[in-house]
Formats: structure tokens, sequence, C-alpha cells
């Protein structure tokens, strides 16, 4: 059955599965993971962590579920508090902070909540403060990706404070509500501890979770008498690009990335055709795998090499910044390239939509034969990216949480995913509907930079994202056909959920993967540009074994199982 879960009607209360997630889940505490996870309360209490998981206590309040009082906003007494976050390329070049901007001035004017930002350039700058122990009373950012360990591992770093069921039913009563209305959304916001780790932003609905794959100029495949429809397998793409360089003279075919060659291979999108679902970790009827470890990837390899040989792929992948990308994919420079559906070909047909004879059409993920469907694809669990989580060094943690809980109410949800009524929407028919000043900037504002402005929703955040959304933003009928083609694939099938690491393994975890993921990346370079033989590819699995990757692949088996369990 599809997901769909709307924040405007997604009010009830589960008990029993509260009660499976949250008090329950000690009750498979004959497992190693579960166990072991016990044990390090009691370390973080000795820490000074105040909100150790109290399983009996949990329990208790599992029984109460949804019967926390209701916060109503704007806050009565209101107060102040900190608030820190990396500063977003997409607004700061014209505000100096995010409550200059109208989301963040509503977003104090409607909780009754003062706001004083604590900008950082970047997620490196980040990992800076939280090592100096100089902390906000609240922190907006993506500890899953950028963070060694995730939020587990902050939590027992001391950075995070861990939140139960009895402090969130009395202070955070809607987002309690959304949390307990899906088993996946509750397990993906929780540890084994039974402990929320904060405010996650949370996905509401399958279709949010899809949208991205590869993109190319479709009128110049008319020019060649060539279907995009039909170029589905790996050997139809290379003489697609060929003709692009052949026939029309083009510079650099296929523009990418270092990190677009990432997605490119997590995401599956070219290692179907090969045999393999993805270069990143995934699973086989609850079995796990890591792609970049198989001997399929030799394969997946050798392709990316001939592109490369033949001049078919940007011969500066390695280096290649999104803004050349970007240039590329709208001077005529280049004809195919991947991204998202509003920041690539959105983007681009936005800014060329009044150049003569530019066409974009999203392309389907590669395959082995013609009309398969890609094993794998861009896929996001129910929790994914940013979580406002609250510090251990606030001073008021119950105003923190009252004030983030305002994004999971039917107001907040209207604010932080459409804006200001009048200005960034207007309701039509019942509906909101995203005004021009979005749209159709008068100032050129792309979509994404325009919603920057007004809303959270353009990237995430502490609440539910709305499908609307990403219909409107998503709208033009080659975004549509896009996001139709990008989804057909099996990677239900293969898609690991979003798995929490057993606490005694995180620092091991940290360590395996950041090691192994280096290497596997600058293999990959090396193998791609021919500087490194892919008759080593023999050689380089044997480093990788010598490195630990069966460990880890066994700690994220454990993590899986457990997952699985609860």
């Amino acid at each position: 059955m599809k997901k769909r879960l709307n924040k405007l009607t997604a009010v009830g209360v589960a008990v029993s599965m509260a009660a499976l997630c949250m008090g329950g889940c000690g009750g498979g505490a004959g497992s190693g993971e579960t166990a072991s996870a016990g044990n390090v309360s009691t370390k973080q209490a000795g820490a000074g962590q105040e909100q150790a998981a109290a399983g009996q206590e949990t329990g208790q309040a599992q029984s109460q579920a949804g019967q926390g009082a209701d916060v109503a906003y704007p806050l009565e007494n209101g107060g102040k508090l900190t608030f820190g976050m990396p500063l977003a390329k997409e607004w700061s070049d014209r505000f100096d902070k995010w409550t200059d901007l109208p989301i963040g001035k509503a977003a104090q004017e409607e909780t009754g909540v003062e706001l004083e930002m604590v900008h950082v350039e970047n997620n490196t700058a980040m990992n800076l403060m939280f090592a100096s122990g100089e902390l906000p009373d609240i922190v907006l950012f993506n500890f899953q990706s950028n963070y060694s360990g995730g939020e587990s591992k902050a939590i027992e770093d001391g950075i995070i404070f861990p939140m139960d069921a009895e402090f969130l039913q009395k202070n955070a009563p809607d987002y309690w509500a959304v949390l307990n209305s899906d088993e996946d959304i509750m397990k993906g916001s929780t540890n084994q501890n039974n402990q929320v780790f904060g405010f996650t932003f949370i996905m509401g609905d399958d279709s949010c979770k899809t949208g991205y794959g590869l993109t190319v100029r479709d009128d110049w495949c008319e020019k060649l008498g060539l279907d995009v429809a039909q170029i589905d397998t790996a050997e139809e793409f290379k003489d697609m690009l060929a003709a692009f360089k052949n026939e029309l003279g083009v510079p650099v075919p296929l523009t990418i990335t270092s990190e677009n060659l990432t997605e490119l291979l997590d995401y599956g999108v070219i290692t179907s055709p090969f045999g393999l679902a993805t270069r990143d970790m995934y699973q086989v009827d609850g079995k796990v795998h890591i792609g970049y470890a198989e001997q399929e990837y030799k394969d997946v390899l050798q392709y990316l090499n001939q592109l490369y040989s033949e001049g078919l792929l940007d011969p500066n992948f390695s280096t290649t910044d999104k803004e050349t990308v970007t240039a590329n994919m709208l001077s005529g420079t280049s004809g195919a390239s991947s991204g998202a559906l509003g920041g690539g070909i959105g983007t681009w047909l936005q800014t060329n939509r009044d150049v003569e004879d530019y066409s974009l059409a999203g392309m389907h993920n590669l395959v082995k034969n013609d009309g398969d469907k890609s094993m794998y694809g861009f896929y996001k669990t129910d929790v994914i990216g940013k979580t406002a989580v609250i510090t251990t060094s606030c001073k008021d943690k119950e105003l923190a949480a009252k004030f983030l809980n305002y994004g999971y109410t039917d107001p907040g949800h209207m604010t932080y995913v459409f804006g200001i009524e009048g200005e960034s929407y207007t309701m039509e028919n019942g509906e909101p509907v995203y005004t021009d000043y979005i749209m159709n900037n008068p100032d050129g504002l792309t979509v994404k930079k325009a919603m920057s402005e007004y809303t959270l929703s353009w990237d995430n955040g502490p609440f539910v994202q709305d499908i609307k959304q990403k219909e409107q933003t998503g709208g033009m009928p080659e975004q549509l056909e896009a996001w139709k083609i990008w989804e057909d694939t099996t990677v239900d099938q293969y898609f690991l959920p979003k798995i929490i690491i057993a606490q005694d393994s995180l620092s091991e975890y940290s360590n395996l993967k950041s090691d192994i993921t280096t290497y596997v990346k600058e293999m990959t370079i090396k193998f791609i540009r021919g500087t490194e033989p892919i008759e080593n590819y023999d050689k380089y699995l044997e480093n990788l074994n010598v490195m630990g990757v069966d460990r880890l692949i066994e700690i994220v088996q454990a993590a899986t199982d457990e997952y699985y369990s609860r």
C-alpha cells in the first residue's frame, strides 16, 4: 500500500504502535545490540545526560500516549533560544541570518519564541563547534550524513539531549502524535535505547521519496533521430553520448561532479546493467551486501572508464563543481547530466525557458535489457536529512521542545511548507498554491531560492513534507514525466531502512566506514581515469578485506536485524 502521511489529518496516536516502538523495543532485549545499548544509558547518566532512557518509566508513559496537554501558540510567556545551523547558499547571498528571512520572522511571531541565530559556514565548521563544547540551545543539522556515528553517537558524545515519551507528551504532543502514526517513522526517529534523538524531517508520502536521475537534451536526441524513451541500456546511453560528440560536436557530452558520480553509483542509476543494485549498502531478503565490495562493481568501473577514455565523460569530473555543470547544461557544452527534480532539470528548464529549442527530459535509470525495471534508484527513508535537536547545553529544554513542536501542528505545517499566505502562497479552492514570487520570481530567483526565503520545504527540517509542495514545484510537464520515469525501479526490494548502529559498535563502525569510504572513492576515480589498471581490481578487493569490510557488513547486519525485530 502506498504510504501517505498528511500532517493535516495524521493527528491520531496509535497507542499500540507506541508501545511496540518506545516501550516494547526493550522486549527484544535478548539481542546483543539492544542489551548493550541498555548498558550505555548508565554511562550517559554518568556523563551528565539528563534524559537517560528508563524502560519502566517509558512504558508507563506509553500507556498515556496522546493524553498530553495541547501546546497553544504563540506561547503565552515565550522566551529566548539560541539556534544553530549552517548558512545556506540559497539565501545567504541576500540575507545575513535566518531570522532576517520572512520564514524566520514568521516562526518567531507564530511561536512567541525569540531566536538568536548561531550560523556556521559549513558542515566542517559545525563539527568544530560540537568539539568546542560551546553549543546553542537547538541545532539543525544532518547528523546522519555529517557527524561520524550519526545521532546516536552525538548522544553518546554529550551533544544531543535525548527525549523520552513523557517529555514529548508534555512538551511536544503534536510531534509525538506524528511519531506514533507510523512504525517506520518511530523507528527512524529513535535509537535502541528507546530515546527520540530529535525533531526529524518526515517525508509524508512515498512519492516524496523519489525524484533524482539522468537528465538529457531531448531536443538533440530528436535532431539525431533518437527516442529518449527508448534509451535505457548502458550501450544505448553510450551511443547517445557518442552521437552528441561526433555528430553534434558537443565538447563534454556527460557533465557531472564527483558528488554526482557518487549519486549515480550509490543510487544505482547506472549499476543495474551489470547486475549490481547499488555501489552502496543494500539488502536481499534481509541479508546485507555492499556493492563496492562485490565483483560486479568491476564491470561498472570498466564501463565508466570506456566513457572517460572515449571523451564522453567530463575529463574533469573529479574536480568540476555544480556551477560548472549548470553552465555546461545551459550553454550547450554538455547534453547529459544528473540531478534532482527541482535543483537539476527544474532549475535548468526555468533558467533557459526563453531559449528557443532548448528542451530537457528525464531518462530511465540504465538497465541490462530494453524494457527492464532498474534494480535500484533514488529513494529515501521516511525519516531523512536534517534533524533539529535540543543540545545538552540548553537551559530550557521544555521551551525548546515546544518551539520545535510547532512544525508538526497544522499552522506550523502550512508555514514551513508554504510560507506566508498572500505572499508566498494563496488559497484556491481550499488548496494552497504558490504565488508568482515563488514560481516565476520577478527578480529572477529560481524556485528553490525564492522558496528558501519563505519555507523550510525547499530543503528539510522539523516538519512533515507535503506532496502538494513537490507537485507544484516539480509541476512542469517535463518534471512530472521525469518523476514518473525515475520511479520505475524495484528499489524497495533492496533498500535498507534507517537503521541505528548499536552504541557499543558506533566508534568501530564510524572508523571502518570513514576509512573504507575514502579508499573506495579514491580507487573509483583511479579506475575510471585508468591511472589504476582494472586488472588490479582483485587487489582492491583484497585491500577492502584487510581494512575490515566484512566486519563493517557484520555491524550493519546486526543493526538491520535489530530494526526488523522491533
